[in-house]
């Protein structure tokens, strides 16, 4: 699988597969335990990769990424052998199994920023308190209710995997240039990080919905802009093996003690 080549999910045969428990057991053990998950999301960014690589993008020694892999590759496996990748000289390359290639992939986008924008622009409208009624309501009728913290804990480690592979490119330039190294690629020589706080107070649910409206908005000149590099890319006829994934995050809520009677 190409790097590019992002898993969508099967939402009908993952709901089927989830219904047996051993592996609802698997499924929840792999997120449990960080270095597995990341050996997931890394070939679900990079596509096939073999242990050696797998160890250097995640921070990891040799013989951590074989015990996971190992663990993972029992039934039901999590992880499986990439023929066409593997050979003699690189070694073993391991790619998603057909399981976690429906349960880990990467959903299917749908273009909704413009309903959404529609949405907030309508309730921005309504006074304060309807709009905290509503506020309120959202979370009293979310079809997730009393699972959406552990959902949301599993799309933070995933955040958290991905900024320590940037912290590991960080850490590797470092040290190649310590030792007088130079890049191998001349075009993109070395990784970036960027870290945005972004701070302010607020007093009701108004303001979080003034702040999501800007959020959306900065989403569809995000999506412009990828639109943009990719036409000018395919323009350029890059190899997909030549072009990186490039990873942002905003994540935001209030840093505040909410109390319930």
């Amino acid at each position: 699988m190409n790097k590019q080549d992002k898993i969508k999910v099967d939402y009908k045969k993952l709901k089927e597969a989830l219904k047996d428990p051993v592996i609802r057991k698997k499924i929840d053990e792999t997120y449990s335990i960080e270095t597995r998950y990341a050996i997931i999301m890394a070939i679900n960014n990079f596509g096939s990769a073999n242990i050696k690589k797998l160890a250097k993008l995640l921070g990891k020694n040799d013989a951590t990424i074989y015990h996971h892999i190992r663990e993972m590759k029992k039934p039901p496996s999590l992880l499986e052998i990439d023929v066409e990748m593997t050979d003699s000289h690189k070694g073993i390359y391991y790619c998603l199994s057909p399981l976690a290639s429906r349960h880990f992939g990467e959903p299917s986008k749908e273009d909704v920023e413009d309903k959404m924008m529609v949405a907030i622009d309508k309730l921005l409208e309504q006074s304060d308190k309807e709009i905290s009624r509503i506020y309120m309501e959202m979370l009293a009728n979310h079809p997730d209710l009393g699972q959406q913290c552990e959902k949301e804990k599993r799309s933070f480690a995933y955040n958290r995997i991905l900024e320590n592979i940037m912290l590991n490119n960080l850490d590797n330039a470092e040290k190649a240039f310590m030792r007088g190294a130079k890049p191998k690629n001349p075009n993109y020589p070395l990784g970036s990080l960027a870290n945005f706080p972004l701070v302010m107070k607020i007093s009701k649910p108004r303001h979080t919905f003034e702040i999501l409206k800007l959020l959306t908005n900065f989403q569809v000149e995000f999506n412009k802009l990828k639109e943009k590099i990719e036409k000018e890319m395919n323009g350029e006829k890059i190899p997909e093996a030549e072009r990186i994934n490039m990873h942002y995050h905003i994540v935001g809520g209030e840093i505040a003690e909410f109390e319930f009677e």
